[in-house]
């Protein structure tokens, strides 16, 4: 009877966040009470675990937009960058304006 109930409440979480998951990502909000957790049967929580913990993942590329939308309902601010040809989830926005600026002022 327990089983049935945990099983219950899974498929229930994750019906929820699966619909999120759906959108696009500038439509996704926050959730404060979303739990990393709550993707621990997915193939991709390890990526999900390992940016919280150090700041960084390599998901596979197959898996990159739901683990960024992932992390975005969790409250992380990513974006993608790519070294020697390997994407990577980096924490925050892209900073482009800022580089190119420091950039202009070393040419200066």
């Amino acid at each position: 009877m327990e089983d049935n109930k945990n099983n219950s409440l899974l498929g229930e979480n994750r019906k929820l966040y699966q619909e999120e998951l759906q959108k696009p990502l500038k439509e996704i909000k926050e959730d404060i009470f979303f739990r990393t957790d709550n993707f621990e049967f997915e193939e991709w929580y390890e990526d999900i675990l390992l940016f919280t913990r150090i700041g960084t993942c390599q998901p596979k590329p197959e898996h990159m937009e739901t683990v960024q939308k992932a992390l975005k309902i969790l409250g992380f601010c990513t974006h993608v960058v790519n070294r020697n040809g390997r994407d990577y989830l980096a924490p925050g926005e892209r900073q482009i304006k800022k580089q190119r600026n420091k950039e202009d002022e070393r040419l200066r």
